[in-house]
């Protein structure tokens, strides 16, 4: 029995002395690593261009998004940095990049004691400081929404994550030494402090490299091997990208291409011995660009590659619910998609969404196209729209004069004015060309159009049925392109721009007032035409569509969408079954309209998707009503800037000076016109309604209303032909 007794209690000793061991050992949140590796100023091209066996064995395993690099304020490579540990739109002014090992000297003392006179505080707990965290701070607070300098750091931090930063991209010149530390902004806490290495030790001498520095990678790879036994967040910088992208304007092109090779084989080699260290089926490996390099920027192309390998990751795209787009993603994204690898929530305040994973067998070559025709549309979008906005004002200009001077001549107008209406349908299908130079874009546009209106007046006599016929096929386009998740849409000119990142899905401003305008005008100029009951219900239905289009979740539930389509539709509607509309009326339907916006608005609060709705719901819920009053003020302020700044307010301008001088002058025309065509005089206080709305309750609100106008006034015009 004593016998027993001992082996049992010795059976209970050991039990004792290796469950720790066992314990630690266990897939725990705290043994896992996630690496971070920045992999500065490169292209997807370089991908493809040069022999990166370890990137293109990271690609045979994980997945590839293109990643907009947006930050707030001016565009600025430490803003890219901090946007991505913060999780939203950030801004980092020069001493931003002020990272040091806190014993390291800067200017005339250490950097321990430059913070404590920064701060007033002592760095305790990391061994790197940045010295620059309160003009961080005090940045944030003057942007009108909630930014936190650090949080991905802190977060980490609070939940027992260890989290590292290792290396620099400093540059040595004659004149002395340019500081260029910005991975810390990624990992630091809320205080600016981190642990790691970003000092001089973690470079060498190299006579064949940019600057006869290059970064040490057998020093960087040792320090992981140290830091990652306890596990965590290691971001890890090796700095020759960038130095040989600034090196660059110093030397020939050929050379230039062999220092961004060397420094791109140098780095592919130590992804290669970092992943011989991880598991992937359990750690988390992402390559991340914060930055492009000066060439692409040189040709606005902002956007850069991102791979993330690892547990629930494939070879194909990487998407997320911010961008809803295969192999699309943005900065945002990374920090929720830390936080959610360590089982964190991330906060409300963040912005983006974890990153997922969509399977595809070439999702290079795929993207190499895409970056194309982002690129594409983002350089043509601003001269082509200024010239289309140019365009619609001289029309409507050149209309009035010869309405007063020389009315014999208006019926040269009416190509023109067909034209201008057919231009958005012309933008939506143009990018089935494909990417397009900016000069080759206008020709196409200028062609295409001409082509479409010249079927249309050959096929179709009569000027409103043209009008209605190019209503009606633009309103069909947009709800077919819609259905199939908007591929058009999305490479339109007048659609999305990625590297603007304003918007990746759903109906943006600009084609929510062309479908709101076309569907309106084109369905009551058919009316008009046929005056049939079946007709009439045709029309409640092509409403109800593109209503339910610009609303639904998976469209993207447009809160303004919502706002002004009720409005719009709903007034049209109710005056074609007979209902007429006054104060009382029209104050009835805006009530209904307000209610179901909160019910909507309540259920995406506590069964929300990843709608914007859906997340302001989120916001509010978590920081309280003031939250949204501060939504409110944001987009207000953006409003009132377009208004100042935009040139689609040109147009709306002169669509309503258009509309009062035709009120007045010739008289009592307007009101015959009306009075004779009065489905056409539905459409067209639906469409005004619509535009009103749209103003008032939409950021870029004025860009609505101004595309609604282009559908609005034209009828009018053609009709007043007839009368003069």
């Amino acid at each position: 029995m004593k016998k027993f007794f001992a082996i049992f209690l010795s059976l209970v000793f050991i039990f004792f002395i290796v469950s720790p061991s066992i314990s630690f050992a266990s897939p725990t949140k705290k043994n896992k690593i996630a690496v971070l590796f920045i992999l500065d100023r490169t292209s997807i091209n370089d991908f493809a261009k040069y022999n990166l066996p370890n990137i293109k064995k990271l690609l045979d395993i994980g997945s590839l998004a293109l990643m907009n690099t947006r930050a707030a304020g001016s565009y600025s490579e430490p803003s890219s940095y901090l946007t991505i540990g913060t999780g939203t739109r950030a801004s980092a002014g020069e001493m931003g990049s002020l990272c040091f090992n806190k014993n390291e000297i800067y200017g005339y003392t250490s950097a321990e004691k430059l913070y404590h006179l920064y701060t007033g505080k002592l760095p305790q707990e990391g061994n790197i400081v940045n010295l620059g965290i309160q003009d961080l701070i005090n940045q944030a607070s003057s942007l009108n929404y909630t930014v936190t300098p650090g949080l991905l750091g802190e977060l980490l931090k609070r939940n027992g994550i260890y989290v590292y930063v290792l290396g620099n991209s400093d540059i040595k010149t004659s004149s002395g030494i340019s500081y260029n530390r910005y991975a810390p902004l990624i990992g630091m806490d809320k205080n600016g402090i981190a642990q790691g290495d970003v000092s001089e030790d973690l470079l060498i001498k190299d006579d064949n490299s940019p600057y006869m520095i290059k970064a040490d990678y057998e020093k960087l790879y040792n320090k992981f091997v140290e830091y990652s036994k306890n596990g965590g967040l290691i971001i890890i910088d090796p700095g020759d990208l960038l130095r040989a992208d600034v090196f660059s304007k110093y030397t020939p092109p050929s050379l230039a291409q062999r220092y961004r090779e060397k420094a791109l084989y140098e780095s592919d080699k130590l992804i290669g011995k970092i992943l011989s260290d991880l598991d992937l089926s359990k750690d988390l490996f992402i390559v991340v660009t914060p930055y492009p390099s000066n060439q692409d920027i040189q040709i606005d192309n902002l956007i850069t590659p991102v791979i993330i390998a690892g547990p629930s990751y494939s070879q194909g795209f990487a998407t997320s619910n911010t961008t809803k787009r295969q192999g699309i993603i943005a900065n945002l994204d990374i920090a929720p998609t830390i936080l959610s690898y360590f089982n964190i929530e991330p906060p409300v305040e963040m912005l983006g969404h974890p990153i997922e994973s969509i399977k595809y067998q070439n999702a290079l070559g795929y993207l190499i196209n895409a970056d194309k025709m982002i690129v594409s549309v983002h350089n043509a979008r601003p001269l082509v729209l200024k010239n289309y906005v140019l365009l619609v004002v001289i029309v409507l200009i050149l209309y009035i004069g010869l309405l007063f001077l020389k009315k014999e001549y208006l019926k040269y107008l009416t190509p023109i004015i067909l034209g201008v209406m057919t231009v958005p349908l012309t933008f939506l299908i143009l990018p089935l060309l494909g990417p397009l130079s900016l000069y080759l874009n206008i020709v196409a546009v200028v062609v295409l159009t001409g082509l479409i209106d010249g079927l249309i007046m050959y096929f179709v006599k009569n000027d409103l049925d043209r009008l209605m016929v190019i209503s009606l096929v633009t309103t069909i386009t947009i709800i077919i392109d819609l259905l199939l998740n908007s591929p058009l849409m999305k490479n339109s000119i007048l659609g999305y721009d990625v590297i603007s990142g304003a918007r990746f899905y759903g109906i943006g401003n600009e084609y929510m007032g062309v479908l709101i305008g076309s569907s309106i005008m084109g369905t009551m100029a058919l009316i008009e035409k046929y005056k049939t009951k079946s007709v009439k219900i045709l029309g409640f239905i092509l409403f109800t569509v593109a209503f339910w289009l610009m609303v639904l979740p998976k469209f993207g539930a447009k809160v303004g969408g919502f706002i002004t389509g009720f409005m719009a539709f709903g007034s049209t509607i109710l005056m074609l079954f007979g209902v007429k509309i006054n104060k009382k009326t029209f104050l009835i339907m805006f009530i209904s309209m307000v209610i179901l916006l909160f019910l909507m608005f309540i259920a995406s609060m506590f069964f929300g998707t990843t709608t914007h709705m859906a997340q302001t719901a989120i916001i509010v819920r978590s920081e309280g009503i003031n939250s949204l009053f501060q939504i409110f003020a944001r987009k207000l302020q953006m409003e009132l800037k377009l208004i100042r700044y935009t040139i689609w307010s040109w147009v709306l301008i002169i669509s309503i000076l258009v509309l009062f001088i035709l009120s007045y002058r010739p008289t009592g025309v307007l009101k015959n016109i009306f009075k004779n065509y009065k489905y056409v005089y539905y459409g067209f206080f639906g469409s005004i309604v619509g535009m009103l709305f749209a103003l008032a309750f939409n950021d870029a609100g004025i860009v609505a209303a101004a595309t609604t106008c282009i559908y609005a006034i034209p009828p009018i015009l053609l009709l007043l032909q007839r009368k003069v």
